[in-house]
């Protein structure tokens, strides 16, 4: 039994497993993770060379090892995520028919098809639910995307033919604005910059979490949960980052009600060297209000980055009451307590 699972279980938070990097050996890690404790839902990645070679055999067979977990909760959990395949054309029409067709080959009621979030607008996610299908959204990583895409999902899931039963994910890359936002921080080079190295990713996923708590606490949200609508689930996904570098997102984004993914190497780490202890978002939303603001000051704008990651631009010139790299600021950033040095960044 994984007891760091055990726990993140007694303080409200689904485990999943990301199996997106396994090639062909999806079904074993899953198999494993199952062996540890109790797993919520799995994430499979994007087929690697010729999409037909035993990749939807592969997904029906990570299904089938979830579904009683599914049948178990009542449709809530055991869930196996997707990526719906890249075409030609990016309409809602084209999307569902990728959805369609992948729904038809795989079977399986414990199904979820991920959209990247800036495919994922109203119309298209209305289509994708009109299928019957599980929807994830996916590639999110600054806090104003997030709010828009929890507010096409909240329109999508109301349909002319009244609200949808069918469960719904916005995942949140923690680790993927916070390579660039640090990329630009070592070009700084002061010791103020890099005292901020390793904490866009936190402070952003907690402020996307304060939006998904104010969007659906509404009351549009309310008479959709009173109609039986399941309420969409936030996963963080922390797969881009070194094992221990995961498992420490990982002990920082516990807060009830959310799911976390992570990579078998991630899972390891948290349990031989992670502290899961009580939650780590709400008491913490000032705090990364703080740390965008820092961010801002020397001149980084997360949403910019998060905008064109591929493309990183050129640092901004300094404000004449922004201070040079030699100054210090003020007051220095707030370097947080870090119970196990294995799991802080390098």
């Amino acid at each position: 039994m994984n007891h760091a699972w055990k726990r993140l279980r007694a303080e409200g938070v689904d485990v999943w497993i990301d199996v997106s990097a396994a090639a062909g050996g999806a079904a074993r890690e899953v198999r494993r993770a199952l062996a540890q404790g109790e797993v919520a839902g799995a994430r499979m990645g994007a087929p690697q060379g010729d999409p037909a070679a035993g990749h939807a055999a592969e997904i029906g067979r990570v299904c089938d090892q979830l579904l009683p977990r599914h049948r178990a909760s009542g449709g809530t959990k055991g869930f196996v995520s997707v990526p719906l395949p890249a075409g030609p054309a990016d309409g809602a029409d084209a999307w569902a028919a990728r959805a369609r067709a992948l729904r038809d080959e795989i079977d399986r009621p414990n199904l979820v098809v991920r959209v990247p979030a800036e495919a994922a607008d109203t119309a298209t996610l209305r289509a994708l639910f009109a299928l019957g299908v599980a929807v994830e959204v996916s590639g999110v990583c600054s806090p104003r995307r997030y709010g828009e895409a929890a507010t096409a999902l909240l329109a999508a899931l109301s349909t002319p033919d009244g609200p949808t039963r069918t469960a719904s994910f916005l995942s949140f890359d923690v680790t993927g604005v916070e390579r660039h936002v640090d990329a630009r921080l070592d070009l700084i080079g002061s010791d103020e910059a890099k005292a901020l190295r390793g904490r866009a990713g936190l402070a952003c996923a907690r402020l996307a979490h304060r939006t998904h708590e104010m969007t659906f606490s509404s009351a549009r949200w309310g008479a959709l949960a009173a109609a039986g609508t399941p309420e969409p689930k936030l996963l963080w996904v922390t797969g881009g980052a070194s094992p221990y570098r995961s498992a420490h997102c990982v002990q920082e984004l516990v807060t009830r009600g959310t799911a976390t993914a992570m990579r078998p190497a991630a899972a390891r780490a948290l349990a031989e060297a992670g502290t899961v202890s009580g939650d780590r978002v709400w008491r913490h939303y000032a705090d990364a209000e703080r740390t965008l603001a820092y961010l801002n000051w020397f001149g980084i704008s997360v949403e910019s980055v998060t905008q064109t990651p591929e493309k990183p631009t050129e640092m901004a010139a300094p404000r004449e009451d922004r201070p040079h790299a030699t100054t210090r600021p003020l007051r220095a950033p707030h370097q947080p307590h870090q119970p196990h040095r294995r799991l802080t960044p390098a």
